[in-house]
């Protein structure tokens, strides 16, 4: 299943909260009335002594009380004949494993298969939001929908992968329209599993892994352009690619920097996307097309810092024009020092236009070949007056 019909799912939800939640004062004194969510066929067995036992074939329900935010989890043979009949709340414990199977407990382990991927993830994203609003909505929350055949290549804390992913606000606790997605993009998106911000939901992943990842305001970085600074977002994604994490590249890659590079590579994770990129791409058109593509959280960061250290720059290079204005008398070949301010300044200003953005290895070269022309320009000047 692809995420062009997993947007689709997603407008379910609309309808499952059309309405915001109120928290019950108690079921009990407010009887819910209870609606089916989402039911779907699934084959039935469960754990006894390490082995799985075969019970048949059952209905799988997700159904409650959207007013009160009041769930059940059911396992049924008829509407009278129900084999398991849980009341979910944040703390129940439900695991997707490989191949369309998931398991959870209740007085028996229980093992479930559905017959197909797209059962799989309709009936894994509604159980979802349920379990993202019973959570209370305020932190990094993220689910798996399917994952395929486990592999020894997993994403780990430093990995970079490649992701076609769609978003969707989330309004209080209902689920928005989409507002961005990559599904017909020519590239997909690079991210690296961090170990803070909303990367780290993608920690454990494999190629082909769906998973479900609901972000509050306050670790959204750049997504955060999608939002009105109230919403939550939505992020249903599909991994297609992990990149193994080659320790020898990185070597190769951090060694041919210098020490105050070396240090700024370390915590700037655009040089490791890029050193990764170099290692998988054959290709000279590949690996200039890759290195232009960054994870956006790495870009935006990288751009924040960038503005920074320019308003700090600009600061120090107009006082430094103010001192050598207002004493023309105790600074040596005055004007002189005065043109080279202004074209520093000016080329600085020319060469980092605020609507584009740069990586740390492109600043420091265009920097430095900033410098170097000045400095040349300046000494022929002083030839030429000698």
């Amino acid at each position: 299943m692809d995420l062009t019909t997993k947007s689709e799912a997603l407008k379910h939800h609309q309808n499952d909260a059309s309405r915001p939640i109120r928290r019950s004062k108690s079921p009990a004194t407010y009887p819910p009335t209870i609606s089916t969510i989402v039911a779907k066929a699934v084959t039935v067995s469960k754990l006894e002594n390490n082995k799985l036992t075969a019970v048949g074939k059952f209905g799988f329900a997700l159904a409650g009380d959207v007013k009160l935010n009041y769930y059940q989890l059911l396992l049924y043979f008829t509407q009278s004949s129900i084999l398991v009949n849980i009341i979910l709340s944040k703390d129940f414990k439900y695991t997707v494993n490989a191949n369309n199977t998931v398991e959870f407990l209740s007085k028996e382990n229980w093992h479930l298969k559905f017959s197909k991927t797209e059962d799989a993830v309709d009936f894994n994203s509604h159980l979802t939001f349920v379990l993202w609003k019973l959570n209370g909505c305020k932190e990094l929350f993220w689910f798996d929908l399917y994952y395929p055949s486990r592999n020894d290549n997993v994403a780990m804390f430093g990995s970079v992968v490649e992701i076609i992913y769609v978003a969707n606000t989330v309004q209080g606790n209902t689920i928005g329209p989409e507002v961005s997605n990559n599904i017909e993009d020519s590239q997909y998106l690079k991210v690296t599993v961090n170990q803070e911000g909303w990367e780290r939901s993608l920690l454990g992943v494999n190629e082909n892994t769906q998973r479900i990842v609901y972000i509050p305001f306050t670790e959204m970085g750049a997504w955060k352009i999608f939002t009105n600074g109230k919403q939550c977002l939505c992020l249903t994604v599909t991994v297609k690619k992990v990149y193994e994490i080659k320790e020898n590249v990185i070597n190769d890659f951090l060694d041919s920097v210098s020490q105050e590079p070396l240090n700024t590579a370390l915590k700037n994770d655009s040089s490791l996307i890029q050193a990764k990129e170099i290692a998988e791409d054959t290709q000279t058109n590949q690996i200039a097309a890759s290195s232009k593509t960054v994870c956006i959280e790495s870009l935006y960061e990288e751009f924040e810092k960038f503005k920074l250290d320019s308003i700090k720059t600009n600061e120090r290079l107009t006082k430094l024009e103010a001192l050598v204005i207002e004493n023309p008398n105790k600074a040596e070949n005055s004007s002189e020092l005065k043109k080279t301010m202004k074209t520093l300044y000016k080329s600085i200003a020319r060469e980092f236009p605020v609507d584009q953005t740069f990586t740390g290895s492109q600043i420091q070269t265009i920097i430095q070949n900033i410098f170097h022309n000045t400095l040349i320009s300046s000494n022929q000047s002083h030839s030429k007056n000698d």
